[in-house]
């Protein structure tokens, strides 16, 4: 019986213009909303039935009460979030739309999450009952305290025998390549399930593999990538999205995962974006997901992959597809046609 699986890292205050599509300066209101890489994917997977918990701090005021009642309405455990006297931190997204790229822009220095700090005697607490931890390496770049923090979590997640499920997101407007590749390093030893992309790859660890924007290229770079950062760490499973982004509305999603030694690549979907930022979170709930639920690799990877493309359809970070629609479009259902 699979335990609960715990999330761990900043839940953010998500603010766009209320016309989709619109920049900041066009707009004269912003909608309200609640999102963070970690937080996605625990709301994705409690969303399609798993036991959830998400550990983070937020603010003892209407933003932050407003936050966890978010995460309370997704079905995911907040009994162990803290809350304090500090602030939200934030996130302003102007959607990109054809020849325009989506631009986000960060408020989150000094929140109430960059000042939490969790010693390993918390964590055997928190961690109590949990088959999974889900962490990102978002965190390690917000602050000292977050990043000991979450170095504690992974020492009693190995001690506890609860796989670590780590996605490299790298982010490079909050801290330096070098800086981040030293905290990656101490943080793959403990890592049995690797998600990332080869960007990621490339900008942390300097792997240099050159693609061209055709999907056999980014196919076989993405191959590459999955073999670079394979030679990194012990993992039981390493999983990659790709993107061949023909412009900011018209993509060609798919992924590659690499378990017990094999590559297994998932469907080609060609979506058009309606919001860029959730997706990768989606493929890797979708992923977990399917292991979970002792699927084949195949049956797996594709029902990731189809997570991935179907939350880019939908607006905000989370995945409100269920299993049943899911699966539709991992087996190819893909016309779009109207269901009564």
């Amino acid at each position: 019986m699979t335990g609960k699986i715990t999330g761990f890292g900043e839940l953010l205050l998500r603010l766009s213009p209320m016309s989709h599509g619109e920049l900041i300066a066009q707009s004269d209101g912003l909608a309200i909303n609640f999102a963070g890489a970690e937080a996605n994917i625990i709301a994705d997977l409690s969303l399609l039935g798993h036991k959830t918990q998400f550990i983070t701090a937020i603010p003892d005021n209407p933003i932050g009460k407003k936050a966890f009642k978010f995460l309370n309405q997704l079905g995911t455990a907040t009994d162990n979030i803290l809350f304090d006297q500090g602030r939200m931190g934030a996130y302003y997204i102007e959607h990109g739309t054809s020849i325009r790229g989506t631009q986000v822009t960060y408020d989150r220095k000094e929140s109430s999450f960059t000042q939490l700090s969790l010693n390993t005697n918390n964590w055997e607490k928190i961690l109590e009952n949990s088959s999974h931890l889900v962490v990102t390496g978002i965190t390690p770049a917000l602050s000292k305290k977050a990043e000991d923090s979450m170095l504690n979590a992974l020492s009693v997640a190995k001690s506890n025998g609860c796989k670590v499920v780590f996605d490299l997101n790298f982010r490079r407007t909050l801290w330096t390549i070098e800086a981040a590749k030293k905290s990656f390093n101490q943080i793959l030893p403990y890592v049995n399930i690797l998600f990332g992309n080869i960007g990621s790859v490339n900008d942390v660890f300097g792997a240099d593999i050159a693609t061209e924007n055709n999907f056999e290229s980014l196919q076989k770079g993405t191959e590459k990538a999955i073999k670079f950062v394979s030679q990194l760490g012990d993992f039981d499973t390493v999983g990659m999205t790709i993107r061949q982004q023909k412009t900011a509305s018209d993509n060609v999603l798919s992924s590659m995962i690499k378990q017990e030694g094999r590559l297994t690549s998932g469907l080609l979907i060609p979506t058009i974006i309606k919001d860029r930022l959730g997706g990768g979170d989606a493929f890797v709930a979708g992923v977990l997901h399917g292991m979970l639920s002792n699927w084949d690799i195949k049956k797996t990877i594709d029902f990731g992959t189809a997570a991935f493309a179907l939350t880019q359809t939908l607006s905000g970070d989370i995945n409100y597809m269920d299993e049943k629609q899911i699966l539709a479009v991992s087996q190819g259902d893909l016309k779009g046609y109207v269901k009564r």
